[in-house]
């Protein structure tokens, strides 16, 4: 697991900017509306609790590529699931690749190596290219 219970996990999870970058879809979830600041941002435990949920399910898709049936099931499943969130578009998605390789950087360290990057990079297109054929596949209507 690249981003364990641990303390180099609570510095990359500090350090996800998807939300602080792309301020925007902020307002896709009702509750983080409310948060303008950075400051409110870095405060908001429903905030960083759904940054520690984003980091889990890449996790999890990274865990899973030894089983693909499992893999897919997933992750077809996560993407469907973003149905429910009004006005959320599959290129979203997109916008978790370069906090999520700034993330994977910082938690390697200096065993972050050029073949460790282009591994990363190549696993993270898979996995958002996943998310973004569950939901484009998934019925509008996907059940909550």
């Amino acid at each position: 697991m690249l981003f364990g219970r641990s303390k180099a996990r609570n510095r990359c999870l500090g350090k996800i900017k998807l939300f602080e970058e792309h301020g925007e879809l902020l307002t896709l979830f009702e509750k983080f509306r409310e948060l303008k600041t950075k400051e409110d941002q870095a405060n908001s435990l429903e905030l960083q609790e759904h940054a520690n949920t984003v980091m889990t399910t890449l996790d999890e898709g990274i865990k899973g590529l030894d089983n693909l049936d499992a893999f897919f099931d997933f992750l077809h499943q996560v993407g469907a699931s973003h149905r429910r969130i009004p006005g959320f578009k599959a290129e979203y998605f997109w916008k978790i690749e370069q906090p999520f390789l700034e993330a994977v950087e910082t938690t390697l360290g200096d065993r972050y190596t050029e073949n460790v990057q282009n591994i990363y990079k190549i696993t993270i297109k898979f996995i958002i290219e996943t998310l973004v054929n569950g939901f484009d596949n998934a019925n509008t209507t996907t059940p909550t």
